[in-house]
């Protein structure tokens, strides 16, 4: 059916001659202007009318009830943008901009940009009421044009549809709103006559329902693309209602408007390909100059997105009331006392351990005076203020009073909190029960004194066991290396020939003496490491020297035992240490010693070392008899050793490797085992490659000729190390010279010139640290290396004291008379 327009009306393209009983019946609604009229007497739909630039002409009772303005405060006045949220107007615009790539100025130009482009536009924005409240709204927008097809204004329907009277008659005139009604494709505009047969489908209403006009016009009614059930339902609700009976169909559709009573509901309408969706219906009767009913309009909109949001909102309402109840469960959970109060100190919510902490109910507590419910109201008073100054308080002490009096100390800890706008609402508090902590607190201090009395006691204790190890330092080591000094000489056979039954004896001495002096350095040296009285005596040295000595040390005793002992340095590892030498020797010798010891004949033993960053890891690989898993733990305790179905014919005292964990970890570094039972161990180190404390200067070393002397002077006091020391110098072939105190070897020095002299630290009338300060200073032995030997655990005080006076620092306990052989032989060269 085409539609034409004039001034006043909109009239079917047909003459009296040709026109069917439909299109005469067509005809008739749209002479009798029923349909602009039903439209325009909605207040269910805002319409508001603008002219070319966007200033309001039209503003309908719809658009009063919902925006609170009169029409005569808008008219010529503003432009619907002025009623618009300013933010989502931008905000448009902006979208618009990058949408269809034009820059689009905010304001009235963003609201009908598209509608002045022929495009089809509805959209969601917020409307401001007279009263300066908000409501959302969904917009349909519509270029009203002339004949000319001139843009003469714009047509924008909310929610209501419903047109003032008084602007009725001048849009009307033109045809513009009628058109713009109908061609609207937002709004499903169904249109019938008074049976209720359809006369006029819409292109909203083909839109939504998938039917062509065509296909329904003279042909149903709009009962039968709604559903059934819900039809049915509808009539028996009216029947009660409106206590008539209600035929089920298109009458119960249209019931309440045949009646003059305005008629809004919801119903499921059902598409041509049978799905559905929900609606909102609006009805209205079209009546005649007589007012007589000619037909009906039903006008809908799509409620698929009102209803999702609806559901969202529920959700999001159950959801709510979950956290809510989550939030009071936890309020109501915990062990402390909470409550809220206002920024004056009034109480506004409290948990169940309040109650029970003030004997008071909650709504006796609600209300109240937080400062009432303490011994001290003022402190009370006090705390809630320091909240509010600085923001939160922690373990503030405070004595809260139950109603029958009974006092509890609590910590008070609370935080102000606020709403979304960040606006002040007063102080979350948590008071906790701590009258037993405070109890405890004072046994706690009670025993405090008493672990103060016994750390004292502790400490002169250890002190006395200080005193005690320095003593054995040299009353053990110094008798036990006469012992092994007489029994190398009775070895060697340097007095006469001994049987071989004697032979055994002397090696059976000189083995436990070794192994006595061993356990006793090894104790000595555990205990000043746990003590924290050893230091480290730092110096630089490469690490391939102090790897190889130490493979070259047991070499011998591994190829005697039939076990090949190998070395493999990698290529970054060949660098220089900033560590203790004396103690990284003993490490190595101590692991290495104890693979020699457990791996069988034809085992190897792989000593290897990588660089990893700043550290350089140091392993030790055998094949000898392993540890079980279990074990592992025990191996780096002291005095520990394992089952003997791993020492079974091993001598040991299990200190080696908890001496050698502990010298690993004074360096900075850390130590580790991994094995299989009956495979064999491994056993790894880490140690930086510098300390933090700066190396300590080397002693000087005096320059010397080899074999241009072969004097050397000893100073010593005891009797034994001296004769011990002399029989192997002797035995050597050296000139041996003895000193028992230090005044004499001053003496001796002084006269003689010896090679080398060899000291000792402990002595009378004059110790060793003097002589060594004479010698030098008087010149003395400005050329002559000095070897100590002592028994004493060197400070690293007395260490300073003696650099760059001794040539080297050695300790009885440690050095056979091999080794001390070899050193005097480094110094003045082989006799």
């Amino acid at each position: 059916m085409e539609i034409k327009k004039n001034r006043n009306q909109i009239t079917p393209a047909t003459t009296p001659g040709n026109a069917t009983p439909e299109v005469r019946s067509e005809a008739a609604l749209l002479q009798a202007g029923a349909l602009q009229s039903a439209i325009f007497n909605s207040a269910n739909f805002s319409s508001i009318a603008t002219d070319a630039k966007g200033v309001i002409q039209i503003f309908n009772v719809g658009a009063e009830r919902m925006l609170g303005y009169t029409a005569a405060e808008v008219m010529n006045q503003i432009t619907p943008a002025d009623i618009s949220d300013p933010q989502e107007v931008i905000a448009r615009a902006q979208e618009l901009s990058i949408e269809l790539g034009t820059p689009i100025t905010p304001g009235f130009e963003a609201l009908v940009f598209k509608a002045s482009r022929g495009i089809e536009d509805i959209y969601e924005l917020t409307y401001i009421r007279k009263d300066g409240s908000r409501f959302p709204a969904v917009v349909s927008v519509t270029a009203l044009r002339d004949e000319q097809e001139a843009i003469i204004g714009y047509l924008l329907i909310g929610t209501d549809n419903t047109a003032r009277k008084q602007a009725e008659e001048a849009l009307l005139q033109a045809g513009a709103l009628q058109s713009a009604i109908f061609n609207s494709a937002n709004f499903s505009s169904i249109a019938t006559d008074a049976k209720g047969v359809i006369q006029i489908f819409n292109v909203g209403a083909e839109r939504m329902l998938g039917y062509t006009a065509a296909e329904v016009m003279n042909q149903i009614t709009p009962a039968d693309i709604s559903d059934p059930q819900e039809v049915i339902a509808r009539a028996q609700e009216l029947s009660i209602e409106l206590e008539t009976p209600i035929t089920p169909g298109f009458e119960a559709l249209v019931f309440k408007a045949s009646r003059g009573i305005e008629d809004i509901y919801e119903l499921t309408y059902i598409r041509k390909d049978g799905s559905r969706f929900p609606a909102v219906v609006s009805v209205t009767a079209l009546r005649d100059e007589q007012e007589a009913i000619i037909g009906y309009l039903l006008i809908g909109t799509d409620n698929t997105a009102r209803k999702q949001i609806e559901a969202e909102q529920e959700l999001l309402s159950q959801r709510l009331r979950d956290h809510q109840f989550y939030t009071r469960s936890l309020f109501e959970s915990n062990i402390d006392a909470i409550m809220t109060t206002d920024p004056a100190g009034i109480i506004t919510d409290v948990n169940k351990q309040m109650e029970v902490l003030t004997d008071c109910t909650r709504d006796e507590l609600i209300g109240a005076p937080f400062k009432n419910y303490f011994t001290d109201p003022v402190q009370a008073e006090t705390s809630i203020k320091q909240v509010l100054r600085e923001k939160k308080v922690t373990n503030y002490e405070l004595t809260a009073r139950a109603r029958d009096g009974k006092e509890t100390v609590v910590s008070f800890n609370a935080t102000t909190f606020y709403d979304r706008d960040r606006k002040l609402q007063g102080v979350f508090a948590a008071a906790r029960d701590v009258t037993e902590r405070k109890r405890l607190d004072q046994v706690l201090q009670e025993k405090n004194v008493e672990l103060e009395n016994a750390r004292v006691v502790a400490e002169k204790t250890n002190l006395t066991k200080s005193d005690f190890l320095a003593n054995m330092s040299h009353e053990l080591r110094t008798p036990l290396n006469a012992v092994i000094g007489f029994s190398e000489v009775l070895q060697d056979q340097m007095f006469g020939q001994i049987n071989e039954k004697q032979q055994e004896y002397v090696n059976n001495i000189l083995t436990s003496g070794r192994h006595l002096l061993s356990l006793i350095n090894d104790i000595l040296d555990l205990s000043k490491v746990e003590s924290g009285k050893m230091e480290l005596e730092l110096s630089s040295f490469l690490l391939r020297e102090s790897l190889d000595a130490s493979v070259m040390m047991l070499k011998e005793k591994a190829l005697k035992g039939g076990v090949g002992l190998h070395l493999n340095l990698a290529a970054e590892a060949d660098v220089h240490l900033s560590a203790d030498l004396r103690k990284m020797k003993q490490i190595l010798f101590n692991l290495i010693s104890n693979a020699v010891k457990f791996t069988p004949k034809n085992g190897t033993i792989q000593v290897s070392a990588v660089r990893d960053g700043d550290f350089i890891e140091i392993s030790v690989a055998d094949t000898g008899i392993g540890i079980r898993e279990d074990d592992i733990p025990k191996l780096f305790q002291a005095f520990t050793q394992l089952e003997s179905v791993y020492t079974k014919g091993f001598e040991g005292t299990g200190l080696g490797l908890a001496l050698t964990r502990q010298l690993v970890e004074l360096h900075g570094g850390r130590i580790w085992m991994e094995s299989t039972f009956g495979t064999g161990s491994r056993f790894s180190f880490t140690i930086p490659l510098s300390q933090d404390a700066g190396n300590q200067p080397p002693a000087k070393r005096a320059d010397v000729v080899p074999g241009s002397g072969n004097t050397v002077l000893v100073i010593e006091d005891d009797p034994l190390t001296l004769a011990t020391l002399e029989n192997a110098l002797l035995r050597k072939g050296y000139r041996a010279l003895r000193a028992s105190n230090g005044m004499q070897g001053v003496e001796m020095a002084q006269r003689d010139s010896p090679d080398l002299i060899v000291l000792d630290l402990v002595m009378p009338v004059m110790n060793g640290f003097d002589v060594a300060d004479r010698l030098v200073n008087e010149k003395i032995a400005a050329n002559i290396p000095i070897l100590v030997l002592t028994s004493m655990d060197l400070s690293a005080a007395n260490r300073e004291r003696l650099a760059g006076k001794v040539w080297r620092i050695e300790g009885k306990g440690s050095l056979s008379t091999h080794e001390f052989l070899s050193l005097v032989e480094s110094a003045v060269g082989p006799q």
